[in-house]
């Protein structure tokens, strides 16, 4: 840089060259980024043809982009109502004293069947009977 009589500083050509050179060289930096980037639907046809999507293939790739946006696509998964206990049901549905649910759920608790044991395994039944009645259970309290 250099002083002109009125005291501004003004670059030369060669300074304002380099400059546009560095503007060039980000953009191309840019540019080169951009065209390496892939797409998260182009990874995943990589994926599945072992390769990026061309444009000789541009049918199969269309197709492929549709699926794949598709399928990305929020849908509410409608949750199972959380079941209401049997405690619950007799506190707040039939308005028992909390004394009452009490002894309601503990006598159902005495009343269900135990689990079965090993060797009473009848084809693979005993694994669901037992599930059963440890469902039951959860379900009282």
């Amino acid at each position: 840089m250099y002083s002109t009589d009125e005291g501004e500083t003004t670059m030369t050509e060669i300074e304002k060259t380099e400059g546009e050179i560095k503007v060039l060289q980000a953009k191309l930096e840019l540019l080169k980024e951009m065209e390496n980037h892939k797409s998260p639907a182009e990874e995943a046809f990589k994926e599945v043809y072992g390769y990026y999507p061309e444009v000789c293939e541009r049918s199969v790739w269309v197709a492929f982009q549709k699926g794949y946006n598709a399928s990305q696509k929020d849908y509410k998964v409608e949750e199972e109502p959380e079941q209401a206990t049997l405690y619950d049901v007799v506190r707040h549905g039939l308005e028992y004293s909390i004394d009452m649910c009490d002894e309601i759920v503990d006598s159902v608790r005495c009343w269900l069947p135990n689990e079965m044991e090993h060797d009473e395994d009848l084809n693979g039944y005993r694994a669901g009977w037992n599930d059963c009645i440890n469902t039951l259970n959860k379900q009282l309290r």
